[in-house]
């Protein structure tokens, strides 16, 4: 058998294939990313240098914390916008309020998922307690659309500032920038990573580069299955015939199959949500949830949020039965307008009101 053509036939495949994965590395080249990877924070030989923004920072007025003799902070987004968001020219600011002097440092993600970022403020020394508003913040020309990402942490004497033993040192603050038109509703978590809408150029190269990979693939696809086909029928045709014997049937012995016991499925847990009035959501899906200053920070303005303990309410699940028990609270927890301070766990029903203090009413929902 002549062996030419089908060397020839590897040699066409092995071009196409270096073709297509020439052309798939061209369609992944880009310009290189100026994020950078986050330094270590104190406590390291990083060394990494100090940076403050070229932002005012104000004191306006003593610390709303009174119960945490350890560093501890409270972050919070203003806009004239509201709701996090920012729109074309707007200018944005950052409330902090800490319980003690120290360093402040601002890490910001963009987009959401991404793990790279960049400093905002690195071993920023805010020199006393009390309610710091930083800015203003301003977009720069090139300042991308979609949600941002605040990271805080604040660090005294050799601690960070922690919500409670063991929890995290940091604090999360979102935020979402538009250059113009409407805002809508801006979500409490990020769910999709954002992307820029590509230029009429971009799409025809990205357009004409697919189609050029997909009729590649088929055509490799084609000239393979072609190969084997033929390979297949040139040894059909050298094979002999044999004469195919009769064999008697047995009669076989029917076997019944043992039924498998199929179990039900774990019935599914029950989940709810407690809804802000700025539109945020603090989602229930564990059978025990602690809600207090750091879950309503963000809805919250610094007086209201003064009159909320770490840990005012907590929230439990048995088995499909959600309900509320006020956690010893300084200033108590209303249920549908009745204070539950000292009654123990009070059953929830959907649609629920449930105020904290009396300073912000927050909707139980069932899902």
């Amino acid at each position: 058998m002549n062996n030419k053509p089908m060397t020839a036939v590897l040699w066409i495949l092995g071009l196409l294939t270096l073709a297509a994965c020439f052309t798939a590395g061209v369609a992944a080249m880009g310009a290189p990313t100026e994020n950078y990877t986050i330094t270590d924070l104190p406590g390291s030989s990083s060394g990494y240098p100090p940076i403050q923004p070229s932002v005012n920072f104000i004191l306006e007025g003593p610390t709303s914390q009174t119960d945490n003799t350890s560093p501890a902070f409270i972050a919070d987004f203003v806009s004239p916008s509201g709701n996090g968001t920012v729109t074309g020219n707007e200018s944005w600011y950052l409330d902090i309020d800490i319980n003690s002097a120290g360093w402040l440092y601002i890490y910001e993600y963009y987009p959401p998922n991404n793990t790279q970022g960049q400093w905002i403020a690195y071993k920023w020394q805010l020199p006393e307690s009390g309610q710091w508003r930083l800015g203003p913040f301003s977009p720069s020309d090139n300042e991308t659309e979609g949600q941002h990402i605040y990271r805080i942490w604040f660090y005294n004497d050799g601690q960070w500032a922690t919500e409670e033993a063991g929890g995290p040192r940091d604090n999360l603050v979102y935020w979402t920038y538009v250059k113009s038109a409407a805002v809508s509703q801006v979500p409490s978590q990020p769910t999709s990573t954002a992307q820029e809408e590509a230029s009429p150029t971009d799409q025809l190269y990205n357009f004409f580069t697919n189609s050029l990979i997909f009729l590649l693939g088929g055509l490799i696809l084609g000239i393979v299955i072609a190969v084997f086909s033929y390979r297949i029928y040139r040894r059909r045709r050298v094979q002999p015939v044999v004469e195919p014997k009769l064999i008697e049937p047995d009669v076989e012995e029917l076997v019944s199959t043992p039924e498998i016991p199929v179990t039900a499925a774990p019935q599914a847990a029950a989940r709810a949500k407690l809804s802000m009035p700025n539109g945020m959501e603090i989602p229930l899906a564990t059978v025990s949830k602690i809600i207090g200053r750091g879950e309503l920070a963000r809805a919250l303005a610094l007086d209201d949020l003064g009159l909320i303990s770490r840990k005012h309410f907590v929230i439990n699940l048995d088995g499909s039965q959600f309900s509320i028990e006020d956690n010893s609270s300084a200033n108590g927890t209303l249920l549908n307008g009745i204070d539950i301070k000292g009654k123990g766990p009070v059953d929830l029903n959907d649609e629920d009101n449930i105020e904290p203090a009396g300073a912000i009413k927050l909707k139980f929902h069932l899902l």
